[in-house]
């Protein structure tokens, strides 16, 4: 999942020389909030459609350098590592470059976006379970143990949150019985905070049981 598989043929730069109008336009056009500027190749920084609604749009862009945000990936990167700089820099779109500084493109949100909900933990049906440990006993082998040895599969796993006494984790499960799963949980000492059941057939089990009751109270 390097960060270069995702460029965009979609994402263009533009040189110090252009106009402020010109950037502003082709960001309105583009639907970016940012584009990168590039001069000898070379990544200056990222102009964003914030700053250009307030500038004389007869400037050139090399007139506000100072108002440039730096932020961009490395080649080398992964995509995981796109969502904290879109989320920090309030941006759809991140310039890469190579490490002598060289624009090699940009990878837009809605890429990034669409590869992720591509992925088991989005696409498959399952049961999203978060569940609370002390720091001291977080163990993924255990996590994992105990969902397989009640014939469960794990889609995925994130750690929410960590800090020096406990560790939250939310799972995504393959399972016909998550009742279970949530027992041998509370067994090995994990306090369950959340459960969610995703499963369509769930879903239609629950409107059915529903429409049961109904008929037997009339």
């Amino acid at each position: 999942m390097i960060i270069t598989k995702y460029i965009s043929e979609n994402v263009s730069s533009l040189s110090e020389q252009e106009t402020i109008g010109k950037a502003r336009q082709l960001m309105l056009d583009l639907g970016q909030t940012h584009i990168p500027i590039v001069n000898e190749e070379k990544l200056t920084g990222n102009i964003s459609l914030n700053v250009v609604r307030n500038l004389n749009e007869k400037d050139t862009i090399k007139d506000h350098l100072i108002e440039l945000e730096q932020f961009y990936l490395f080649e080398r990167a992964i995509i995981f590592d796109s969502i904290h700089v879109f989320s920090e820099n309030e941006a759809n779109v991140i310039p890469i470059i190579n490490t002598e500084g060289k624009f090699l493109g940009g990878v837009l949100e809605e890429t990034v976006v669409d590869e992720f909900a591509s992925v088991p933990f989005i696409l498959e049906f399952g049961v999203f379970m978060t569940v609370t440990t002390p720091i001291q006993k977080y163990s993924v082998s255990e996590i994992a143990n105990i969902v397989e040895s009640n014939n469960g599969k794990i889609l995925g796993l994130i750690v929410i949150s960590i800090d020096e006494d406990t560790a939250r984790i939310t799972l995504k499960i393959k399972t016909d019985n998550i009742s279970s799963i949530g027992d041998t949980f509370e067994r090995f000492g994990y306090q369950i905070s959340n459960k969610y059941f995703e499963d369509s057939k769930q879903e239609l089990l629950k409107d059915r049981f529903d429409q049961f009751r109904k008929f037997m109270e009339v």
